[in-house]
């Protein structure tokens, strides 16, 4: 990762830290981690991220991009979303697709993410213990939907985070934390199918992998 690209991202986080959710980008063990069900699949397939703030994974996706693969990137903040089209889509790797109309940049929160053809894949960078209850719930629903059947969702956590949350933080805060965290717990319970630790990333992190099946909970059911 390049020194222009980190202290880019830095300073983002220095301005908004609730958005970016990470005082580093992921590296590029966390990326191919996160990835690797997206990066053994054969044939053509449809991935979306969200969350794809800086680009950090979305670069790494450029160079595992099939050549009739098709990309959305959802990115809800307009200046991240302006980084992403300036600094990552104009990368050499993402030419064939960007020219082949193959590649979309959706400035959308992914609630309103509706596509009928539905998704193979979906990677996430969203700093989900970030936000309150409701808005992860509605989130991960929004994300099994919109998964193919058999389709796989991806996204990584700091392994200490929500332990250090949960001890750490005081008040309200400390209790929308445990309500997260907790929600989490079955989820990965009931959904994760494969887990990687990432030691080479600062912070420390686990890329998680999930399936959803009519056999188990929604997500949103899990708050019931």
């Amino acid at each position: 990762m390049n020194i222009v690209h980190n202290w880019r991202f830095l300073r983002q986080f220095l301005r908004r830290p609730k958005v970016i959710g990470a005082v580093a980008p992921s590296s590029r063990a966390l990326a191919t981690a996160v990835c690797g069900p997206y990066r053994r699949a054969a044939g053509s397939v449809r991935l979306l991220e969200v969350g794809a703030g800086t680009g950090s994974i979305t670069r790494h996706i450029g160079t595992i991009l099939g050549s009739d693969d098709r990309l959305d990137l959802c990115e809800i903040d307009p200046e991240l979303a302006s980084v992403l089209a300036r600094d990552v889509l104009t990368n050499g790797d993402f030419a064939p697709a960007v020219a082949d109309g193959r590649v979309r940049l959706l400035n959308m929160p992914v609630q309103e993410i509706d596509d009928p053809d539905g998704y193979d894949f979906v990677i996430s960078g969203l700093p989900l213990t970030s936000f309150d209850l409701e808005s992860v719930r509605s989130i991960l629903e929004v994300i099994r939907r919109a998964l193919k059947p058999g389709g796989v969702f991806s996204y990584f956590e700091y392994i200490a985070l929500r332990p250090l949350s949960r001890t750490c933080a005081v008040g309200r805060r400390r209790a929308r934390i445990r309500g997260v965290s907790a929600f989490l717990t079955r989820h990965i319970r009931d959904h994760q199918f494969s887990r990687q630790t990432v030691l080479a990333n600062f912070p420390p992190a686990h890329a998680r992998h999930f399936r959803y099946d009519e056999a188990t909970e929604s997500p949103a059911s899990l708050c019931a």
